[in-house]
């Protein structure tokens, strides 16, 4: 089912679905890797403390090998979830792999009529994508709740989780480790996981980069996979396109037995050196703690010093 999944729409500014508040229903979902109900007590336990009414979706236990149900099962609950008026927030319970088995499955009709927040991060950039270029909707790359019992110590991320679905100012200060010229930058945030935007590279679901600030993270490949991705944002001039670029977390990145001989570091910075634009290293978002919650679709502004860097979102609410 193609209809408004692949259509894009030619709006002049991006819709905010309407914030959160008390009272507030919104639903778990799993249309990626399989989860128990233990690995979300606690997301259930912090989403009620909110002032939340927590839905859980009709399959979110199954399981298919890999997957949390079939194909059938993961898009229908995902469906349901959007299609239902009275959710206001849809949160994916976890990454893995799935959504791009699911995507063109899926109608948006109801979703673009009633727009609600969908959260995730990982294997649900390819719901980001959709949402954020072919809709023209905004979303949230955060903590999943499969997340939410390893960020209790740390907090942070979930507070700042909170603050971006009740529409307050997100501020995040970090050090500044690769920009010599104070400078500031504002643009549409968009991105993800790399491996799943170079994935969908050449499909409709393709990011579009024209004045966007870029978000990027991965974990677990290869450092040559790293720079063959990269090499084909650059190759299809994604990168000349952009107003900066955000690079996460790179965890768990391997190598072969002959190492590929550059650093995370070198393989960006070599690959946009003739763009002007800043690329700010390090934020805290990813496969790691703390996963900081970016609200892609949403204008972003970074304020660059000499010594720290600062993003700003929420702040024209």
């Amino acid at each position: 089912m193609l209809t408004l999944a692949v259509q894009r729409y030619k709006k002049l500014i991006m819709t905010i679905p309407p914030y959160l508040k008390s009272g507030n229903r919104v639903a778990i979902v799993a249309p990626a890797g399989y989860i128990t109900p233990e690995q979300i007590t606690h997301a259930i336990e912090v989403l009620t403390s909110w002032g939340l009414e927590v839905v859980l979706g009709k399959n979110l236990f199954s399981k298919h090998f890999t997957f949390s149900g079939t194909d059938e099962q993961r898009a229908a609950d995902f469906q349901q979830a959007i299609d239902n008026i009275h959710i206001n927030a849809v949160f994916c319970a976890r990454g893995g792999y799935g959504v791009m088995r699911i995507i063109d499955k899926i109608n948006w009709v109801e979703f673009v009529k009633n727009p609600k927040w969908v959260v995730g991060y990982s294997d649900i950039t390819a719901l980001h994508s959709c949402i954020n270029n072919v809709l023209q909707i905004a979303s949230i790359h955060g903590p999943m709740p499969v997340n939410f019992e390893k960020l209790k110590d740390e907090q942070n991320s979930l507070l700042y989780l909170r603050k971006a679905l009740f529409g307050e100012i997100i501020k995040y200060k970090f050090p500044n480790t690769n920009n010599k010229l104070s400078q500031i930058v504002s643009g549409i945030l968009k991105g993800g996981n790399l491996s799943l935007l170079y994935a969908l590279r050449g499909t409709l679901f393709d990011f579009i980069s024209n004045g966007s600030i870029l978000f990027i993270e991965d974990a677990g490949e290869y450092m040559y996979h790293i720079d063959r991705m990269i090499q084909n944002f650059r190759l299809g001039n994604k990168f000349s396109r952009l107003k900066g670029l955000i690079v996460g977390s790179f965890t768990e990145i391997k190598e072969n037995d002959q190492q590929f001989g550059l650093l995370l570091k070198d393989i960006i910075n070599k690959s946009v050196k003739d763009e002007k634009m800043p690329v700010v290293f390090d934020f805290p978002a990813g496969h790691i703690v703390p996963n900081y919650p970016l609200i892609f679709g949403k204008n972003a502004t970074i304020i660059i010093d000499k010594n720290f860097v600062e993003l700003v979102q929420n702040q024209c609410s």
